[in-house]
């Protein structure tokens, strides 16, 4: 339901029910049985984000885990995520362009992403539809998509491409971007983009330092397309290569100088290189007269890198069991094909697939908190989408086996992990009116034990071979509308209420006890339970948005798991001033949580402003402005998913784009 407002019919319509991608077949997201998200292009500019955490910010369920810096993201959904000193993202699947990223390592984020890159993301909450992409996602999926040519092209010109620069006061940073695509026929399209992102160090609301990112961060994306037919081929190429200069070994708290004593010099600071690389090439076959066949068979290598060597000040060493390189290296094979079985009176579209991955999780430095060893996978799978009459039935399944196995340099076991998952999943719609929708969906889930699970020996801790998977059962029930002419002639409204129960047999937790206690056991349950609620209203010139989001658990013991986010509220609104002028406002209210270890994290509020202006005639009507500022009051607060804090305080920052 795409509803342009009066005086900007020009280039961004304001999308209250936008398309959604990730759940199978191109559908509007009010008519996805589960409960989704999308952060579109128009919503990113808006944002205009300085990680990828700025972007996920706002949806509803999603909760940083990490710290504000770029290299400490992690996240957290549905409760679902690490409450620990590595940021991983347990339960949950990741993608960028299709394809999965995953890191773990002591006191580092979980995912390197340059957002200027990034023109959508789609999350889905719960396991639903994570048949495609992966077993395990108990928490759900996070699925981002880069720039293509067609996003800079103008229609009848065969390129086009835009430069920007930006700068954020909090944490410190510079962009300078460019972005080229060519379509020189119809056959052939290809894209370069360059980003150049200095990064300093961010403040909490006192202005004292949290983390220093100290880094040149150059950051690379090459796309290609050729058509032959009813045949594509398609490559490319992203690369994010981070350099640091005397940056905190720590991107999740900072120095902490003291920690443990008087006598801690803290974590240190190192010239430490980030580098992230996502590669893939695609072959599609989808014949016009064959509507049995829309097939696709791809190959992708991704890899994530931190390379720590020791910093000049002699003040804050690094300790040498943290130095060195560790990388997670993933290559992948994937081929899948989407029937459309479609009769009279409905439409069904079928998806069969296969793929074997292996993953190289590696490090120079011998760590018994970072276990060396290798992940080997394969998985089929299928998933049905059926809309007949009034009804939407959706339904999946997918089988994996995995074999884990640990390499030489693991002292405590070398033993290998066979295990397999089989995950069916059903979600049913029912389209009470033209307006309203019910839906409900059942979903079970195993999340087989990773590497860093298995083999772990931290602190004396014995391996933990005897790891069960984690089984979850997951139920959802929901509520949609969309509808015109709500309060007034030209007005529209969209609302999707989702409740959620998820019950986890056998859930992984860490010990941190001596051998011959094991470093990681299974706890009999836990359970999670919540909702969320997204709505929008669109009347002439005015936006207004709310998004919910609400999640309890605890173990078997009543005891409150250390994962859960704060209960929020999002308010958004925006206007259309005029043809040239958007201005808009968010609000972010978050309830207090209690945490298992007896303290308490206090609520908070925390408002942005932002401002849009782009000329829509005369010489600089391909010019936009961005500005914003984050954190107006420059509120002193510590989300419940950070492991300390606290989260930075007032943060201004400003970019022009043109568009050639």
């Amino acid at each position: 339901m795409t509803l342009p407002v009066a005086a900007q019919e020009m280039d961004n319509p304001i999308t209250l029910d936008p398309i959604f991608l990730s759940a199978g077949i191109e559908k509007v997201a009010s008519s996805v049985p589960q409960s989704v998200s999308v952060v579109d292009q128009g919503d990113i500019d808006d944002i205009a984000p300085e990680s990828i955490g700025d972007v996920l910010e706002t949806v509803p369920g999603v909760a940083g885990v990490g710290s504000s810096s770029f290299f400490g993201q992690g996240f957290n959904i549905r409760g679902f995520g690490s409450a620990g000193s590595a940021a991983h993202e347990a339960g949950i699947v990741q993608l960028i362009d299709g394809e999965e990223k995953y890191f773990e390592s002591y006191r580092q984020g979980a995912l390197f992403v340059e957002p200027d890159f990034i023109k959508r993301v789609e999350v889905l909450r719960g396991p639903g539809a994570s048949t495609l992409y992966g077993s395990g996602a108990l928490g759900g999926v996070i699925a981002m998509e880069t720039i293509d040519p067609g996003d800079l092209i103008r229609d009848g010109q065969t390129s086009g491409g835009r430069v920007k620069l930006g700068y954020a006061s909090n944490p410190d940073a510079l962009l300078g971007s460019i972005a080229w695509g060519w379509r020189p026929s119809d056959d052939f399209e290809a894209l370069a983009a360059l980003a150049y992102r200095k990064l300093g160090e961010s403040r909490d609301a006192d202005g004292d330092t949290l983390v220093r990112a100290n880094s040149d961060t150059p950051n690379l994306l090459l796309k290609a397309r050729r058509t032959f037919g009813d045949h594509h081929v398609e490559l490319s190429y992203q690369q994010l290569e981070a350099t640091g200069d005397d940056q905190d070994f720590n991107q999740i708290e900072g120095a902490q100088v003291g920690l443990f004593g008087p006598f801690f010099p803290g974590w240190g600071v190192g010239d430490i290189t980030t580098r992230d690389q996502v590669a893939r090439l695609e072959w599609g076959w989808n014949p016009a007269e064959n509507r049995y066949v829309d097939a696709t068979v791809t190959l992708s290598y991704t890899n994530t890198i931190k390379d720590v060597r020791q910093g000049s000040d002699p003040a804050e060493p690094i300790s040498d069991t943290l130095l060195g390189r560790r990388d997670y290296a993933l290559w992948k094979l994937k081929a899948q094909n989407t029937a459309d079985l479609s009769g009279a009176g409905y439409s069904h579209f079928l998806t069969l697939g296969a793929e074997t991955l292996e993953q190289d999780r590696s490090s120079t430095t011998i760590s018994s908190s970072h276990p060396e060893g290798y992940t080997r996978a394969s998985a089929v799978y299928a998933w049905s989408e059926l809309d007949w009459g009034r009804v939407t039935v959706n339904g999946g399944l997918r089988y994996e086996r995995q074999r884990t196995e640990p390499k030489g340099s693991v002292a405590i076991s070398d033993e290998r992990i066979d295990a397999e998952s089989v995950e069916p999943q059903m979600a049913v719609m029912y389209r009470l009116t033209d307006d309203w929708s019910v839906f409900g969906s059942l979903a079970f889930v195993n999340r087989l034990p990773a590497v860093d699970e298995l083999y772990d020996g931290f602190g004396g801790g014995a391996p933990s071979p005897d790891l069960r998977d984690e089984q979850g059962k997951n139920i959802e029930i929901g509520i949609s509308y969309r509808a015109d002419d709500v309060f007034r002639a030209g007005d529209a409204a969209a609302m999707k209420l989702t409740l959620f129960r998820n019950h986890i047999d056998d859930m992984i937790v860490r010990t941190n006890e001596p051998a011959p206690t094991p470093s990681y056991i299974n706890i009999d349950r836990a359970y999670l339970r919540g909702g969320e609620l997204e709505a929008s209203y669109q009347t002439g010139a005015w936006q207004f948005g709310a998004a919910v989001s609400v999640v309890d658990g605890e173990d078997q013991d009543g005891a409150v798991l250390n994962t859960l986010p704060n209960d929020r509220v999002v308010l958004s609104a925006q206007w259309q001033a005029s043809d040239d002028w958007k201005i808009g406002t968010r609000s972010l209210l978050a309830k207090g949580r209690d945490k298992p270890d007896g303290t308490h994290r206090g609520g908070f509020g925390v408002h942005d402003i932002f401002a849009v202006w782009s000329p829509a005639r005369g010489a600089l009507q391909d010019v936009q402005v961005n500005l914003g500022i984050d954190n107006v009051t420059n509120r002193d607060y510590t989300p419940a998913t950070y492991l300390t804090g606290p989260a930075p305080g007032r943060n201004a920052k400003i970019s022009v784009t043109r568009r050639f």
